[in-house]
């Protein structure tokens, strides 16, 4: 299973798992770009959007374990 830990920050997260962008344009999130994506962590930006930390965890791992199609 992947890790994601609800403190890592996006900026962290991206560079790890690019893959993980599609959970959040999925989303409409606007983290992918933000200049916040530094400092807000996973935890800040399911608060902010209004979700729970465990659905945006597991979109996220969705999104990285998704093969892409040609």
């Amino acid at each position: 299973m992947i890790k994601i830990d609800s403190k890592m920050n996006i900026q962290e997260l991206l560079a790890h798992y690019p893959r993980a962008t599609a959970a959040f344009i999925k989303r409409r999130m606007l983290c992918v770009g933000c200049p916040a994506q530094a400092f807000h962590t996973l935890e800040d930006v399911a608060r902010i959007h209004g979700c729970t930390i465990n659905d945006l965890c597991k979109a996220i791992r969705e999104a990285i374990q998704t093969e892409e199609k040609p």
